[in-house]
């Protein structure tokens, strides 16, 4: 049968629009048409491009048109990244259907995810689609939706906790997203769970058919220069062994691409929204020119290798963040640990520690006249003490902390006597010197210790046992007032952990969970230390004490300095290449312990959190004067020039001179017991029962 010539050629015009495959609908576009965001300040609306321009390009590397296999993302935090990898999750489901697993570490971080993001975005995506591409979740039948498993037409969304080796096994997939890459940690007996992961994608390496999205912030970097080494940051490896793209920004007065640098931030300290960021040619960009220059920019590949793209995402290209918001960040970076979080979290760079030992000798150049043993100076708020258990003896601190994280020393020593045994008279004389203790302050009042942590280390139950028969709630705040603890070594710690319930064993006879052990983190706390003992004061020359500064006693002697510094970070090298960075021991330590732990209290106590109101009225309960305490707490005290006259008046008018401890004993159990400093009067400065620090 034949037909007319014309006709022939429209239907097969029609037929061949009919079967001709779609053009691919890119990832970003996707996005803009289907994901409807669940939070934050433009919850309810469409993903848009203009609140993200540097995601356009991400999101199209994800499509399955884009040849790359790995896509990476180093990070900071609130920059719409997340919200991308979740939303590829969809896109997938819908247009590119195929396995699929996203794993993030931790079975609690793996349900927040599910119940605070991506349900959330599935259930309003159905919903405005007026389509079910995932299935529901059922609670009888196999064939929907779970948890931890999505289910559409030609693939499945697995779910998968990183520190579970099951959850990384026995599945075929070709798409996965490794996020929060940089606190993946290896599982014991199972090694690296990032090459657990990939073991999963193995059915389509040959032909290059998979595709994973690394994305992370950042964490502490202990490696070497090379990147390739396991004590490298995860996503700053993948980065680097990415082609480095950075977002190019134009600059409006000299026309030049720039990318954004933290040390060309200037920062009005006195007000942070004058903050501006300045240009090789001079020119101060405005924050308004931040968003035109933003909205106009591009990514560059830094390095030749279009197979792996990266990107380097950082808050002074979002626009979530500003000059001012980054400004006022740096500026509360006063510790280690701030500076790493500042580092990881806002400019998404991974930090190196510092740890070089500071020269004893010229610590002990700094010491302070005016500083009495036992004493409390003006502007010290709250009081901890620590003390290292040994076999013949223990090492005992005691700290003043003030607003702005200066700390003074108020007494360290070496109490002497057999450890063997909790009821001996050494821990008498601990709880003497410490929990049962009074120190006059520089204005006439009478001080309590806030926190005792002890060391449990060594004499174990004899620490436990001491602690259950002394602990008391603290007046103010109903907290422990002493904890038995035990550090914790590695980074990425908390300065004070969960604590657990430990049996106490005394010779057989054992108390079930009768003590609680709190870990304590201490190489990030160590860092800050030293960061802080490096810092020059007024002593040194500078105008002024810096915050986080270390006050010391011309009491102290040099034993007390040989042990503070008693610590060094050195390399770890596997088969004679750095992989890492630990702290270790070059000498006796005991005083560095107990200053750890000193720091630990504070953050126990909340030094981190407390506000300008709490520390106003805690200064105020505390007995400083109005005036002083204003100053004190905001504009570094003129009172703090009088301190000599303002602790000598006090000490001669309620208590004779405290007589200076003794040298303490480079080997414990070689010495004879320092003097005695006479007894401190009893008394409490009042109790709140409504707390003053509100944890």
């Amino acid at each position: 049968m034949s037909g007319h010539p014309s006709a022939l050629k429209v239907m097969a015009a029609r037929l061949a629009a009919n079967v001709r495959p779609a053009e691919p609908m890119a990832l970003s576009r996707w996005l803009s048409e289907n994901l409807v965001l669940v939070d934050g300040p433009v919850a309810g609306n469409l993903w848009s491009v203009a609140g993200a321009p540097y995601l356009v390009e991400i999101a199209d590397c994800l499509s399955d048109d884009h040849p790359c296999n790995f896509v990476t993302v180093r990070k900071s935090q609130q920059s719409g990244a997340s919200i991308l990898a979740l939303g590829w999750c969809l896109y997938v489901a819908a247009v590119e259907p195929a396995n699929m697993l996203y794993a993030v570490p931790g079975i609690e971080a793996l349900r927040d995810l599910n119940s605070g993001k991506l349900q959330p975005l599935i259930d309003a995506w159905h919903k405005k689609t007026k389509r079910q591409v995932i299935l529901p979740q059922t609670a009888r039948s196999g064939a929907g939706s779970t948890t931890f498993e999505k289910v559409f037409a030609g693939g499945r969304l697995y779910l998968g906790n990183a520190n579970a080796v099951m959850d990384l096994s026995s599945k075929t997939i070709k798409k996965g997203v490794r996020d929060e890459y940089s606190k993946w940690t290896d599982i014991p007996g199972y090694g690296d769970p990032g090459n657990l992961f990939f073991g999963r994608f193995t059915a389509f390496r040959r032909f290059k058919t998979f595709k994973i999205l690394d994305i992370s912030t950042p964490e502490i970097d202990t490696g070497d220069e090379s990147g390739e080494t396991e004590g490298h940051c995860r996503i700053d490896r993948r980065f680097k062994a990415s082609d480095r793209r950075f977002w190019h920004c134009l600059c409006p007065e000299c026309g030049q691409l720039f990318v954004h640098q933290a040390d060309n931030l200037v920062i009005d300290a006195e007000h942070p929204h004058r903050s501006a960021y300045r240009c090789d040619c001079g020119h101060h960009i405005s924050e308004a020119e931040r968003i035109v220059a933003i909205d106009n920019g591009a990514w560059i590949a830094t390095r030749e290798d279009g197979d792996h793209p990266g990107f380097h995402i950082d808050a002074f290209i979002s626009k979530m963040m500003s000059y001012e918001a980054i400004a006022e960040d740096t500026i509360a970076a006063k510790t280690e640990t701030a500076k790493k979080d500042l580092w990881n979290l806002v400019y998404g760079l991974p930090r190196k520690p510092s740890g070089d030992a500071p020269d004893h000798e010229k610590l002990m150049l700094r010491r302070e006249e005016w500083l009495k043993c036992g004493h409390v100076p003006p502007r010290g708020l709250i009081l901890t003490a620590a003390a290292d258990v040994q076999m013949r003896g223990i090492w005992l601190e005691i700290i003043a902390h003030g607003v702005n994280r200066e700390t003074w020393v108020v007494d360290a020593r070496y109490l002497d006597g057999d450890t063997d045994n909790h009821r001996n008279p050494v821990f008498d004389e601990l709880r003497r010197r410490t929990i049962d203790a009074t120190f006059p302050d520089a204005f006439g009042g009478k001080r309590k210790l806030d926190a005792l942590a002890v060391d449990s280390g060594y004499r174990s139950n004899q620490v436990y046992a001491w602690v259950r028969e002394n602990q008391r709630q603290h007046p103010d705040t109903g907290q422990d007032l002493i904890l038995a603890i035990k550090g914790t070594p590695g980074w990425g710690k908390p300065a004070v952990g969960t604590p657990t319930l430990v049996d106490i064993d005394l010779g057989g006879r054992k108390v079930k969970q009768g003590c609680k052990v709190w870990g304590v983190g201490t190489w990030p706390l160590k860092s800050d230390f030293y960061s802080f003992l490096r810092q020059e004061g007024v002593k040194s020359g500078a105008a002024r004490d810096p915050d986080g500064y270390c006050h010391f006693g011309m009491w102290v002697d040099e034993v007390y300095f040989k042990q503070l510094t008693g610590d060094r970070l050195e390399q770890v090298k596997v088969q004679g290449r750095v992989a890492g960075q630990k702290w270790v021991q070059i000498k006796n330590n005991h005083f560095h312990d107990c200053r750890i732990y000193n720091l630990a209290m504070a953050e126990y106590l909340g030094i981190s959190t407390i506000t300008p109101e709490q520390w106003r009225a805690l200064a105020l309960r505390r007995g400083l004067p109005a005036d002083a305490t204003e100053i004190t707490l905001f504009a570094r005290p003129s009172v703090a020039a009088g301190s000599e006259s303002a602790n000598s008046a006090v000490a001669s008018a309620d208590d004779p001179p405290a007589a200076e401890p003794s040298s303490p004993p480079a080997n414990a159990s070689d010495d004879a017991p320092p003097a005695a400093t006479a007894p401190v009067n009893d008394g409490w400065i009042g109790r709140n029962t409504g707390g003053w620090l509100n944890r």
